[in-house]
């Protein structure tokens, strides 16, 4: 029988980033704030994805420094962190891939997003399950390369 090894940037066994959701009034100028924030503290804003309602947003990133983050966010801003999967999509036809791969595990998708930067030229989808776990071992043995957050530095 032919044992894959997990197709990682390196070799990680489970890799992940951290997404931060950042609450926000719902209110001109605030998002602009919440970015500026970051930008002075030397803050990468690796992925971005914002759902709102009348009231607040939800603002979902993938930052470059999030221990950083962590520490600029705390006195300002209400957010939660949950770690996500970072896949490569290496070809057109990626994103119908990996979704039946994950379908086929009977995997449900809460969040995905793309990242503004690229890992070796290739465009990098950032995906919230709820399996994170079986989701790796699935995507992997499926052949996708999946990054952490050290392999965007």
């Amino acid at each position: 029988m032919l044992s894959l090894q997990p197709q990682t940037a390196r070799g990680h066994e489970e890799p992940f980033a951290i997404q931060f959701s950042v609450f926000l009034a719902n209110r001109v100028g605030q998002l602009g704030e919440l970015l500026s924030v970051l930008a002075r503290n030397n803050i990468g804003v690796y992925g971005i994805s914002i759902v709102d309602s009348t009231d607040w947003a939800v603002i979902r990133m993938v930052l470059s420094d999030p221990n950083k983050a962590r520490e600029v966010l705390n006195p300002c801003y209400p957010y939660t962190e949950k770690p996500v999967l970072l896949v490569c999509l290496d070809d057109e036809q990626s994103l119908s891939r990996m979704f039946a791969a994950l379908t086929s595990a009977e995997l449900n998708v809460n969040v995905a997003y793309p990242l503004t930067i690229r890992h070796e030229d290739c465009p990098v989808v950032v995906l919230c399950v709820e399996e994170r776990v079986v989701a790796t071992q699935v995507l992997t043995n499926h052949r996708f390369t999946l990054v952490g957050e050290e392999d965007l530095q």
